[in-house]
């Protein structure tokens, strides 16, 4: 129901049944005016179509308003000159199309002339001043009812599209957020690193001091990282938050207003129908039943805040149907209280609960054709029963699309929340993701500098030469933190896993089969081999290490496998990781699978994804990632129930 569509389809059955009951109100016309023929039924019923077109492309913004005003003014106007009495009450369409197309100044200047014109045209056609107050009434209860309802769907449209661009905001905002974060403080430790490893290069001589002070660099780098990616798992957001909007009442009021208006041309229509049977003395009974019919629907139809109706309710709503009712059948039949009906039957699909909320409506409405059939025909029959399912779907609107457009406004939030919490823990596992390797490479390479130091000069400084290539490495990823995932290949990792695992001393062997793949399917296989290739420096000492990258059946397979899972060893990273908690959640978002399992000292890491995935749609996350020493736990994820 928060949809915009539904909103929508309300402005477009509201608009359709009102042009129904037009073309069925010149169908009847055959039967009870002897000059009529059916080619010109058929003329009306064109005029009718062109205005329905019109207004349909206005509403949904295709074609030109200008032109779009002058055809309907033409179909509304022109008419008369050929159809002369039979014509009328068309100011509708133009009335409520002025409202929406015109600017906010001269709308209601042209809202007036356009329902006074047609209702001089209407009276001048069949002289009565009664006639042209008639006339004047409908269009401008009418064109304002149609108006409220299409201005209503295009809030509830737009508040949903704000919301959504709102959350867009707030998700760069987190995403500049966490840059900034990353510049600031792992950046300037990169950046030190990098120039003190570039003067440690250029001396003739490496001292174990400087590489001691190299390895702390590297150290407090990693804490910073670490640090960071540890703020955005929590689920509570840091920094600004989402901005309230004022409680909505704009919207409300818009619709107690065109209530008003319905209900005082309702009553001016019965008065004026009574005045023109010459029997509005005749029946002051009558006149109190009408006074007291609409007093009755200003209280209980009215739209109230939160959609609330008002106590006694069912007693006022039986009230006004049994007076309406009885008045109608007694003494004798009148049609000019029966009218009220029709707006009892939109009350009651906004108080009553289903069934009875749409079978109340469509009782009326058979109980309209029935009634008006059997004393004027089966097209009178059917005029008034599309009437009363048009009224029923006018009050239904006028009710329901301002409390979704509150609702609408108290989801945003919530939408803007869960929003930043998912960006939040996407931005901790990028940095997991991306920026762990390269530091743990960092610190391994410093760490084989000081042990290479005393025996082996040559080696310490290409380990350093190493290291200072990685440094640059992450610290272009930081500069360019919020892409720098996208540039991720496959190919590019596993050689640089090769060469970072061999100088640790362990054998490796790649095997990629699977030829070319799609952009983010070889960024998520990258990804991988990162990962894994970090997990096996954090958490092994490997003799032989396995890469293996397979394209079979429409899905890629990567299998990574260690030694040594169960060694003795010094752990580069020391803190708990996350890093298969961040893969699996990478995977499955693709539909993918991962598996880890260990088997005597061999680790073994198997992923597959499919070539051409269909993204899932992600889960809003409630929780944090909860990780254990063996880096298998995964992130607790569960939809939040947003407000329906």
């Amino acid at each position: 129901m928060l949809q915009p569509r539904f909103a929508g389809l309300f402005a477009f059955a509201a608009t359709f049944l009102l042009f129904t009951i037009r073309i069925l109100w010149h169908l009847q016309s055959l039967a009870f005016h002897t000059k009529w023929s059916a080619g010109l039924v058929g003329f009306c019923i064109a005029m009718e179509v062109v205005l329905a077109a019109a207004l349909v492309l206005l509403v949904t913004g295709r074609g030109q308003p200008v032109l779009l005003l002058c055809i309907q003014a033409g179909a509304v106007f022109a008419p008369y000159l050929v159809v002369g009495q039979g014509w009328g009450l068309a100011g509708t369409a133009l009335c409520a199309s002025v409202l929406l197309a015109a600017p906010l100044r001269a709308s209601w200047v042209l809202f007036a002339v356009v329902a006074v014109g047609d209702a001089v045209l209407a009276g001048y056609f069949h002289p009565s001043a009664l006639m042209f107050a008639y006339a004047l009434f409908v269009n401008v209860a009418n064109g304002f009812a149609i108006f409220a309802i299409v201005r209503l769907a295009q809030l509830v449209r737009q508040t949903h599209e704000d919301g959504q661009r709102l959350a867009d905001v707030e998700v760069e905002a987190e995403r500049l957020r966490a840059a900034d974060r990353l510049s600031t403080d792992v950046g300037t430790q990169l950046s030190t690193l990098v120039g003190q490893t570039r003067d440690a290069l250029a001396s003739p001589t490496v001292d174990h001091g400087r590489l001691t002070v190299l390895g702390g660099l590297a150290h407090r780098a990693a804490a910073d990282a670490r640090a960071i990616a540890d703020i955005h798992r929590s689920p509570r957001p840091v920094g600004p938050a989402p901005r309230r909007q004022p409680p909505v009442g704009v919207e409300l009021r818009f619709a107690r207003w065109a209530h008003l208006l319905i209900v005082a041309d309702f009553l001016a229509t019965s008065v004026i129908n009574m005045l023109w049977d010459g029997s509005a003395f005749e029946f002051t009974a009558a006149h109190i039943v009408i006074l007291l019919a609409a007093a009755l629907q200003l209280h209980i139809g009215s739209p109230r805040e939160g959609g609330g109706a008002p106590r006694w309710w069912r007693l006022a709503l039986a009230t006004q149907v049994g007076l309406v009712v009885g008045m109608t059948l007694f003494p004798a039949p009148r049609d000019e209280i029966s009218m009220f009906l029709l707006l009892a039957g939109g009350t009651a699909a906004v108080r009553m609960r289903p069934p009875w909320s749409w079978a109340t409506p469509a009782a009326i409405a058979v109980a309209c054709f029935a009634y008006s059939q059997h004393h004027e025909g089966v097209w009178t029959g059917g005029y008034t029963a599309a009437s009363a399912l048009y009224w029923a779907a006018v009050i239904y609107a006028l009710h329901n699309l301002p409390e979704i457009t509150r609702r609408l406004h108290a989801t945003r939030d919530e939408l803007t929340r869960v929003a930043v919490i998912t960006e939040r823990l996407r931005l901790a596992r990028d940095i997991h993701d991306l920026l762990g390797f390269h530091l743990s490479a960092i610190k391994l390479k410093i760490e084989l500098a000081l042990r290479a130091r005393e025996t082996d000069p040559a080696a310490t400084r290409g380990h350093l030469k190493q290291a200072q290539h990685s440094a640059e490495q992450a610290l272009t990823e930081v500069r360019t933190f919020t892409t720098a995932g996208d540039s991720v290949s496959c190919r590019d990792e596993l050689s640089a896993a090769r060469a970072l695992l061999e100088a640790w001393g362990a054998t490796v062997t790649v095997s990629n089969d699977a030829g070319p793949l799609p952009r983010d399917v070889d960024n998520l296989m990258g990804i991988i081999v990162r990962e894994a290739a970090t997990n096996i420096i954090r958490h092994a000492r490997p003799e032989t290490c396995t890469f293996e990258i397979t394209a079979a059946e429409g899905k890629v397979r990567v299998r990574v496998a260690n030694d040594g899972a169960d060694r003795p060893h010094v752990r580069a990273d020391p803190c708990p990781a996350a890093g298969l908690a961040n893969l699996r959640a990478r995977i499955e978002t693709l539909g993918g699978h991962l598996t880890a399992d260990t088997e005597h000292d061999t680790f073994t890491l198997t992923a597959s994804v499919a070539i051409d995935p269909a993204p899932a749609l992600p889960m809003a996350p409630t929780g944090r990632a909860k990780c254990t020493a063996d880096d298998a736990a995964v992130t607790v994820r569960t939809a939040d129930r947003l407000p329906t």
